[in-house]
């Protein structure tokens, strides 16, 4: 299956620069709602006996930027997994101008699982490893 689309959006005029191109920091907020739903499609409940319990923490994003983003520009991410550790998850989202077919940027990323209560880092479950298998990116098997 590999990559699976996470987030679909426009380069509204109020993410852009001075020079009619998405503003950098705006890659960031798509990348980080487009990782959010890969979480929930890969199983993920904040809850825990009816109480916010668990969340993800970043620890590490790598932006390579490709193309330029326009004022007005579609563009949509696919999410793809690239390793699961015991407690985190490295995987590799990118952006794409959806008109053109051309990936405007690629986000390599890791998120932690942390126990809000607890404040620290906790297990993945074994559902989600089990689904984070089916979006493997192919050079990462």
């Amino acid at each position: 299956m590999a990559a699976v689309r996470t987030f679909s959006g426009v380069a509204h005029t109020w993410l852009c620069d001075e020079m009619g191109h998405m503003n950098t920091r705006n890659y960031v907020g798509m990348f980080d709602d487009a990782m959010q739903h890969f979480m929930l499609i890969l199983g993920h409940n904040a809850m825990v006996d009816g109480e916010r319990r668990l969340g993800w923490a970043d620890v590490r994003h790598e932006i390579d930027y490709r193309a330029e983003v326009p004022e007005g520009a579609l563009v949509h991410v696919e999410c793809e997994t690239l390793r699961v550790g015991n407690s985190s998850i490295t995987y590799r989202q990118t952006l794409i101008l959806s008109e053109k077919n051309e990936v405007a940027a690629e986000n390599t990323a890791t998120s932690v699982l942390f126990d809000l209560k607890q404040r620290s880092a906790t297990s993945i479950p074994d559902v989600m490893r089990e689904k984070a298998k089916a979006f493997m990116a192919e050079a990462a098997e």
